[in-house]
């Protein structure tokens, strides 16, 4: 769980940070921009930018899982971080380096709300949503889209959810028992519940039909 005391001061610091990093993407000054967040980042993280931006979503996660708990409050930091990098890049131009930090944040969001989703402030799901928009049109990795299945469950878009699950199927077919679990939990919502996430009752079971039908062939 999140230490409240200690989360809001690292936030009220990210905050300056946030700010002045704007201004200065606004201003141009991308040098600057990035300087304020490699000094950020070095303090509130204890690393340095080449290093913030060169970890994959999995190393951070592995990074931030050390010890006895999930450090969800560099979690948040790092996310925030990265997204500037990725906002500046892209006024930059550099499209490498903001679909790997723009990517990245996201996916270390869709971390934040797996683990915390019951005192995760509704603003993150604000930044979520903001960053699968900048991600649009691109080809997500499959360990991302598997994330964005969860979280579309979560939030009960199950429509998009069972999106998300074929097209990881396509890819990695062992996912097929993911998706007979999330079918199985559906199974139990009322028909209120399916409704409100656009997959009716009869959908689910042809879903549930197709599913094992792959199994089968495979």
């Amino acid at each position: 769980m999140i230490t409240r005391d200690y989360f809001l001061r690292m936030i009220h610091q990210l905050a300056h940070v946030l700010a002045k990093v704007l201004k200065s993407s606004q201003l141009e000054r991308y040098d600057d921009a990035l300087e304020e967040v490699q000094l950020s980042s070095r303090q509130l993280l204890g690393m340095d930018l080449r290093l913030l931006t060169t970890l994959s979503d999995t190393e951070f996660v592995r990074l931030l899982s050390l010890g006895d708990r999930f450090d969800v409050e560099k979690c948040v930091v790092a996310a925030e971080l990265l997204r500037l990098v990725g906002e500046v890049k892209e006024l930059e131009g550099e499209e490498g380096v903001r679909f790997h930090c723009t990517t990245t944040s996201l996916s270390l969001f869709l971390e934040l709300l797996i683990r915390e989703s019951g005192v995760l402030p509704k603003e993150y799901h604000d930044k979520i949503e903001l960053l699968i928009g900048k991600l649009s049109t691109y080809e997500l990795p499959v360990g991302l889209r598997a994330k964005l299945f969860r979280y579309y469950e979560a939030i009960g878009r199950f429509d998009a959810a069972e999106n998300v699950l074929f097209d990881v199927v396509q890819q990695d077919g062992t996912f097929v028992v993911e998706g007979l679990k999330f079918y199985g939990r559906l199974r139990t919502k009322s028909t209120e519940e399916l409704e409100r996430g656009n997959l009716p009752r009869e959908e689910v079971e042809a879903s549930i039909k197709e599913l094992e039908m792959r199994i089968k062939r495979h």
